[in-house]
């Protein structure tokens, strides 16, 4: 048992039900002791966890004396904000054991890591998994440029030499981030949102007379899933059907996607578990996604629900998101529309045959293995092995 080695997870999310932490965990958990740091422990007995708590909302008047503090002083205001959504005084004060090696999720595990090696002297390195851009998050939000982005920026910039290896979702960010930090080409690896592999009960067959759209997740306002209802004008009703399957993230925004969709041949169905989201999808033909590139991120997004189509076994359609349609272009998995606006869209969906839906699907069928997370988790698993094999050597 003392020959086995430590991993420290960070992450402040709800450890229990982040897939990307659960695959980290899956990728580590026969090798390694591992701890974890977040709001909630994940369901196993065997790892050791340390709590932290969720920033509570502030006041009018704290947010208008952090506005002030911004602007009078911006490094006060840098730091007490960290201090407060990171529950540093907490964390600091729990005696957390020494470990080999720590994964750093996002922006703000980075910064933990970082406090944690200088406050206990650990020799352990770390493994940032930036997962997206954080410099331009949102980056077209005013709040955000004047609250959020100082803080990352900051962090950064405090934290780059304490970063051994770090990865992220897709080479467009990847590139991005080997410019910021000014890293080799190549330093920045790619772990993707890949969904687990799933042994589906095969590839569904189309129904000539109805063909199946379906796209699932979040109902929130910035991803104008308004589009896809709008794409339903451009389809014939007697031949397409789009189904949501959408959790309830914006408060209000679910009730006026139901409201706009009345007019046209769109059902809501309930959300499912995460473990049961492509046995679900399975029933449909073809999964559809318009995310406009509103900001940097989605200009590069390669979101897990592209994956989740895949693990399926649909066909894919989508608007021309770079990183989405170079997946489908490889595997020749669908197709991508010329324009991010519904007709364009829906005009793509139109020239599909019958035959080159099942044609899409079969690849999927044939290539979900290669795309699913197993490839990642091995990755993972390589990753930390080559971070706690590192001794006394200096990071970039």
């Amino acid at each position: 048992m003392n020959n086995i080695k430590t991993i420290l997870i960070i992450s402040y999310s709800s450890l229990h039900r982040d897939p990307r932490i659960l695959k980290q965990v899956q990728s580590l958990g026969s090798d390694y002791r591992i701890l974890t740091i977040g709001y909630t422990p994940i369901d196993n007995e065997a790892i050791k966890h340390y709590s932290i708590n969720k920033p509570k909302r502030k006041s009018i008047l704290r947010k208008i004396f952090l506005t002030w503090c911004s602007f009078i002083n911006r490094s006060y205001y840098i730091i007490k904000l960290l201090e407060s959504n990171l529950d540093l005084d907490n964390i600091l004060n729990q005696d957390i054991d020494n470990p080999n090696g720590i994964i750093a999720n996002d922006c703000y595990g980075l910064y933990l890591a970082s406090i944690l090696k200088s406050k206990y002297s650990w020799p352990a390195k770390i493994y940032f998994d930036a997962h997206e851009y954080e410099p331009r998050h949102f980056d077209k939000s005013l709040f955000w440029r004047l609250f959020r982005k100082p803080l990352v920026e900051y962090i950064l910039k405090k934290c780059r030499k304490d970063i051994t290896i770090m990865s992220t979702v897709c080479d467009g960010i990847a590139k991005e981030y080997e410019r910021y930090f000014k890293f080799p080409s190549g330093f920045v690896k790619v772990i993707t949102n890949a969904a687990e592999y799933c042994n589906c009960a095969g590839i569904n067959k189309i129904n000539n007379s109805k063909i199946r759209l379906i796209h699932h997740g979040g109902a929130m306002k910035a991803r104008k899933l308004e589009l896809m209802v709008k794409m339903m004008k451009y389809l014939d009703p007697k031949k397409y059907e789009l189904t949501f399957m959408l959790v309830k993230s914006t408060p209000g925004y679910y009730e006026y996607l139901i409201k706009i969709s009345k007019k046209y041949n769109i059902k809501f169905i309930d959300p499912v578990p995460y473990y049961q989201i492509t046995n679900t999808l399975n029933v449909f033909d073809i999964g559809v996604y318009i995310l406009k590139p509103y900001s940097f991120n989605g200009k590069y997004a390669l979101p897990n629900k592209l994956f989740e189509f895949i693990q399926a076994r649909l066909a894919t359609a989508i608007g021309p998101s770079i990183e989405m349609a170079k997946i489908l272009r490889k595997y020749n998995l669908g197709i991508a529309s010329k324009k991010f606006t519904p007709k364009s869209l829906a005009e793509s969906i139109a020239k599909m045959t019958p035959d080159e839906i099942m044609q899409y699907k079969t690849n999927a069928d044939k290539h979900a293995r290669t795309l699913s997370a197993e490839n990642n988790i091995i990755e993972i698993k390589k990753i930390v092995d080559e971070l706690v094999s590192v001794h006394n050597v200096d990071t970039l």
